[in-house]
């Protein structure tokens, strides 16, 4: 079998999958939730949508123009060095609002009782340390290699 064909097949296969628990879900949300639930769900769906689409779609766009500019200067490696820990901060830094958030309504603090904010300092600090560090070692094994081509 060719390449092209596997690929084919695991895509359909997986896209059947995905049908597959898509409908489990449609069929199973009218039978385990109320209509007060149901449309409360159905609203967060809706402002989730609108949040992506307003807010989280256009600034990320705009920061990728900035990082593009910003890293016209890099090597292709370190500029991917670089958005991959813009990346993996951000992402961070939105599930350790959701914690914040839990911790300051939470009942039982025993519950949520880690410093999310004090470890979230420490993994921006880790992840620029880390990645100034690669980026430095990248653009420094470019321009070695650069330099013997010439």
């Amino acid at each position: 079998m060719s390449a092209g064909k596997s690929r084919r097949n695991i895509r359909l296969v997986l896209g059947a999958a995905g049908v597959a628990v898509l409908g489990y879900g449609l069929v199973g949300l009218p039978t385990e939730l109320g209509p007060a639930q149901l449309l409360g769900l159905l609203t967060w769906m809706a402002v989730a949508v609108l949040l992506h689409d307003g807010v989280l779609v256009p600034l990320s766009t705009a920061a990728g123009f900035g990082l593009t500019r910003a890293g016209s200067r890099l090597q292709p490696a370190s500029a991917a060095v670089l958005r991959g820990a813009l990346l993996t901060g951000s992402l961070v830094t939105l599930l350790t609002a959701l914690l914040l958030k839990a911790q300051s309504v939470a009942r039982k603090s025993t519950v949520l009782e880690a410093d999310y904010a004090v470890n979230l300092a420490c993994l921006w600090a880790v992840l620029a340390v880390v990645s100034a560090v690669a980026i430095l070692l990248l653009q420094r094994r470019g321009r070695r290699a650069g330099s013997r081509r010439r």
